[in-house]
C-alpha cells in the first residue's frame, strides 16, 4: 500500500531550509541584507500547499483565506515584486490565529495552481516551487519557495515559522513519509464512527461541516463523531477520491 506523506509547513514530506528568515549570512551583503521572508525546499514533492498554524503546543490548526495576488510582474514596471517573479499572496480570513499575520506570500514559483479571487484552505495545492524572479540569480539557481508573512500588504515580514513548520535555521525538517494505514471496512449500521481522513480534499471536509459533524485536522481531517448513515457517505467519498483513512467504532 502507498506510504502517505505528512504536510510539513507549505510541502508534503520533508522540508529543507537553506536561508532562514533575519538577514542574509556573509555570502551577501556583508551580512547586513535582510530577507524578510523563509526559503524552503520540498524534498519529497515540489506543490506548495496552503499551511496550517503551528499552535506552538504540537498541534495544527486549519486556516482559510482568499488569494489576492497570483502574477508575475515585469521588473521594467518598477514594482518590487518582480524580485518574486510568479507568486501569490493570499489573504487570511479574520480572527483565525492569535498573531499579527494577515497575508502570507509564496514566490519564485515555476507553475501557479490557482487565481485571484479564490478561496483556499489549509492543504489546497497553490503552486509548484520554482527559481524565477531574483531567485535566478543564485548560483547555481535552485527550486524553492520564499515564504514572507506580514501583517499588512505592504508592511516587512514578521516571523514565519508558525506556517512554515521549521524552526528558523537551517536544516531539514518533516518525514519523508507517514505509515500506510490498514483498510477499513465500511461503516455499518448501528455503529457510531471517528474518520480520520489524510489529505482531505475541500468537498469531504465541506460535506462534513454542511452534515453538522466536527471537524478537527489531525495530520489530516478527523471528523465525528457521525451517524452510521453519515459516516458512510464520507466513506463513500473518500473511497471514491482514494484519500487514504482511518477508522474508529463505537457500538451503539
Amino acid at each position: 500500500m502507498t506510504q502517505a506523506l505528512k504536510q510539513t509547513g507549505i510541502f508534503k514530506g520533508r522540508t529543507r531550509v537553506p536561508y532562514a528568515y533575519g538577514c542574509f549570512g556573509y555570502t551577501r551583503g556583508d551580512g547586513k541584507t535582510w530577507h524578510g521572508g523563509i526559503d524552503l525546499v520540498g524534498m519529497d514533492d515540489d506543490t506548495i500547499c496552503m499551511p496550517y498554524y503551528e499552535n506552538g503546543d504540537g498541534t495544527q490548526r486549519a486556516i482559510r483565506g482568499t488569494v489576492t495576488r497570483a502574477r508575475k510582474v515585469d521588473k521594467a514596471s518598477g514594482d518590487r515584486t518582480w524580485e518574486w517573479g510568479w507568486y501569490i499572496c493570499v489573504q487570511l480570513d479574520a480572527d483565525q490565529t492569535p498573531d499579527a499575520v494577515n497575508f502570507l506570500y509564496f514566490c519564485h514559483n515555476e507553475k501557479l495552481l490557482v487565481k485571484a479571487g479564490q478561496k483556499v484552505i489549509s492543504g489546497t495545492p497553490l503552486a509548484v516551487m520554482g527559481n524565477s524572479g531574483n531567485a535566478a540569480l543564485n548560483d547555481p539557481p535552485y527550486k524553492h519557495c520564499h515564504l514572507e508573512v506580514r501583517a499588512t500588504a505592504t508592511g516587512v515580514g514578521l516571523d514565519p515559522t508558525r506556517y512554515s513548520g521549521t524552526k528558523n535555521a537551517v536544516g531539514t525538517y518533516g518525514t519523508a513519509a507517514l505509515p500506510a494505514p490498514e483498510p477499513a471496512d465500511p461503516p455499518m449500521a448501528a455503529q457510531l464512527q471517528t474518520l480520520c481522513i489524510l489529505d482531505a480534499g475541500e468537498d469531504i471536509v465541506a460535506k462534513a461541516q454542511a452534515l453538522g459533524l466536527p471537524v478537527r485536522p489531525v495530520q489530516g481531517f478527523e471528523i465525528g463523531p457521525a451517524s452510521s448513515g453519515d459516516a458512510m457517505t464520507l466513506w463513500g467519498m473518500a473511497q471514491a477520491a482514494g484519500k487514504p483513512y482511518y477508522a474508529s467504532y463505537t457500538e451503539e
